[in-house]
């Protein structure tokens, strides 16, 4: 894959404890890891042609959702926000056989340790992360190709548009945590599937996949082929 090359940035530009592998590929693609360790990098850059693939990176936990994958996610909008010369869409999706399970479980169980003062703060910080795929001046494709489930939905929802793989399940499932849905669902699942089907799906943590998903519109129907 020819030579590597390691940096240490920060949001500014400067050396600091964070760090971003460049590995050199071939051609036109492109890939870039952004992580505070290099072994295991929460986000991925890739870049084929006009395409940036934006890809959570966290396989073996299905790609659950941290606050440094998050913190990785932000600069990663920021980088393409600042490429869109080059970049006409971003493809958003995840490493291995998941788009994402959520809210990593542990992260969560931290927070019942906290005060709700600070707890305030953590959670408005780690939804504004994700959710800055907002802020990008190009449209976004959440390419769901495995289990997108809770806050991993609520990213997919706040793409432009959705794609599913066979494989994909699509659930809200915060009330089986007894907590709201965040990460934008309670917003964003209406608008893609309707009032009733949103209320269903919240208030029941229903996992749905394969036709239903397609039924339910939360990926939308593909387009007809051409003549």
């Amino acid at each position: 894959l020819g030579q590597r090359r390691l940096l240490r940035v920060s949001a500014g530009g400067n050396s600091s404890s964070s760090s971003m592998l460049v590995r050199r590929l071939p051609a036109s693609r492109h890939l870039r890891r952004l992580s505070t360790t290099v072994d295991q990098p929460p986000v991925l850059i890739e870049t084929a042609g006009r395409v940036a693939i934006l890809r959570l990176s966290r396989p073996s936990s299905l790609n659950a959702m941290t606050a440094e994958m998050g913190d990785a996610f932000a600069e990663a909008i920021t980088e393409l926000s600042g490429r869109c010369d080059e970049i006409g869409a971003v493809v958003v999706t995840g490493a291995g056989k998941a788009f994402s399970a959520g809210g990593d479980l542990q992260f969560l169980r931290d927070r019942a340790e906290d005060s709700a003062w600070r707890n305030t703060a953590v959670m408005r910080r780690f939804y504004e992360r994700f959710l800055s795929v907002r802020k990008l001046p190009v449209p976004t494709v959440a390419a769901i190709n495995g289990p997108a489930i809770g806050a991993g939905l609520g990213l997919a929802l706040a793409c432009d548009v959705r794609v599913a793989s066979p494989a994909a399940k699509m659930g809200v499932t915060f009330v089986g945590l007894g907590i709201h849905p965040g990460m934008g669902t309670s917003h964003f699942l209406p608008l893609a599937v309707g009032e009733q089907v949103a209320a269903r799906m919240m208030l029941t943590g229903e996992v749905v996949g394969g036709e239903q998903a397609l039924r339910e519109r939360l990926p939308p129907p593909p387009p007809p082929e051409p003549p």
